[in-house]
């Protein structure tokens, strides 16, 4: 039983799956990767049970065959094969693998395919069907604000809700929340909480051309992600999300609009101010002047102006230089709106074109 594919392909599935690869699971199989090759389709797979990924290819084959390989010497192998056709062939009687391409050959040992789980179901709940570089877009301008510990507290994951023909996509780690959201035609409600693990995943393998589109369903706790030759599933974060509209002031009392590049570039200065913490930046908001001071006891301060655009009254406020990077470093429009107040009311940013994608930063308390 062997199969004939192009170096470029299997590698392509292989890179897929890796990341669902288990490193440190006491069930060896799931170190594996299954492949299965059935005339001229041919599927990897990979799982450690949290998360699954399933990506397909084209291949010619005359039988069909499956085998299961470590992963951690499989994928390594074929990353280094050279460009062009491999042959793959199943000597059962010695439970081994052949791989041969340009002079070479090589033989890796399979583990017990009927020990692999398999993933995905016949009875998926579809609930959305929407472009795929829109998923990235929302999963790109959220994920950064999770909950970056270990657990699995709703804090850890992206909470996606769909309802009134909207997609909305919310994350936050107490400090800081994004929204995002986006219309959404003729998808059912659902309302789940996804790891950012998986959401990190899903940004690797989501085509960003306007063409794909990436299917939503949910089967039992898990929910699946389909793509034409690609599938994700993974568990969901159980609990209760929070209510994040309590958390979105409904105005602040003065509000700037700047460049987003000088001011992403004032703050990558201002973030060096930063020896044994994270820098902090103190925003000094009066007649269209925004001053940025940061202060390090034992490094130095730093502080420079920028001319914006101002309404409202004079305001003094201090944020984490960090947390305001990660959020500008997605915003794709040339200008942000801030929304400042004083003391420690929290801050709003958004793109300055649009009301779909916002921004809200707690302030630190500075002496």
């Amino acid at each position: 039983m062997q199969f004939t594919g192009m170096q470029g392909e299997l590698l392509q599935c292989l890179q897929m799956v890796e990341r669902a690869v288990a490193t440190r699971d006491p069930s060896e199989e799931l170190t594996g990767v299954y492949l299965e090759w059935s005339n001229e389709k041919l599927t990897v797979r990979a799982t450690d049970m949290e998360i699954g990924i399933e990506a397909y290819g084209q291949v010619q084959s005359s039988e069909s065959g499956s085998a299961v390989l470590e992963g951690k010497f499989f994928v390594p192998l074929v990353r280094r094969l050279p460009p062009g056709e491999v042959v793959v062939k199943l000597i059962e009687e010695q439970q081994m693998l052949e791989i041969k391409a340009g002079t070479g050959s090589f033989r890796l040992q399979t583990m017990a395919v009927e020990d692999f789980p398999t993933i995905g179901s016949d009875t998926k709940e579809p609930k959305a069907t929407l472009p795929s570089g829109l998923l990235a877009r929302m999963i790109r301008q959220t994920v950064y604000a999770t909950r970056k510990d270990q657990g699995h507290s709703a804090f850890t994951g992206i909470l996606m809700e769909c309802s009134s023909g909207e997609l909305r996509l919310v994350a936050t780690d107490s400090s800081r929340l994004c929204f995002n959201r986006q219309s959404l035609a003729g998808g059912e409600d659902f309302k789940i909480i996804v790891p950012s693990r998986t959401c990190t995943e899903l940004l690797r393998i989501l085509p960003t051309d306007t063409e794909s589109t990436v299917e939503i369903s949910l089967v039992g706790n898990q929910v699946l992600f389909s793509l034409d030759n690609v599938i994700l599933i993974s568990r969901l974060l159980e609990g209760q999300y929070p209510d994040y509209t309590r958390v979105i002031p409904s105005s602040t009392e003065a509000e700037i609009v700047a460049p987003c590049s000088d001011l992403a570039a004032a703050l990558e200065r201002a973030n060096l101010m930063g020896k044994k913490g994270p820098a902090i930046v103190t925003f000094d908001l009066e007649e269209g002047v925004l001053r940025l001071q940061s202060r390090d006891v034992e490094l130095g301060e730093s502080e420079e102006t920028l001319v914006v655009e101002q309404q409202g009254p004079k305001v003094r406020s201090s944020f984490q230089a960090r947390f305001i990077l990660e959020m500008l470093k997605t915003v794709t429009s040339e200008k942000i709106s801030f929304g400042l107040s004083n003391g420690l009311n929290p801050g709003i940013i958004r793109p300055a074109d649009s009301q779909d994608y916002l921004y809200v930063i707690m302030p630190v308390r500075t002496v």
